[in-house]
């Protein structure tokens, strides 16, 4: 069962442009060093000359977005204040410039340092 989700700002905003939101959002906290790459983004730059939204998965569900975000820290920060910060940011950012509900932010620390 497919499930549609209605904005009221932008009808036209798909998956990609909502990982850029995101993607932007976190690097954009103190304490990220940059988006991690996953497995299947990996894999799926190889299988497919497009590109593939690295580090962050969107899910539509009928409460509103689930957001999946992997970072990098920088070395000896907070992970927990930076993870916190990097939650509500992203939810800020999604929910303002695209007019999508957030249900979840959720933040996976895919290691620290450069």
């Amino acid at each position: 069962m497919k499930i549609e989700m209605k904005n009221n700002q932008a009808p036209n905003i798909n998956d990609e442009m909502i990982a850029s939101i995101v993607s932007l959002a976190a690097t954009g906290v103190n304490g990220v060093a940059r988006i991690s790459l996953r497995i299947t983004d990996e894999i799926m730059d190889k299988l497919y000359l497009a590109s593939t939204t690295k580090g962050v998965k969107i899910a539509r569900d009928p409460v509103g977005l689930m957001i999946w975000v992997y970072i990098i820290t920088e070395p000896g920060v907070d992970i927990i204040k930076v993870s916190k910060a990097v939650q509500k940011k992203v939810k800020v950012a999604v929910e303002s410039m695209a007019g999508f509900q957030v249900a979840a932010v959720n933040v996976r620390i895919e290691g620290s340092g450069k």
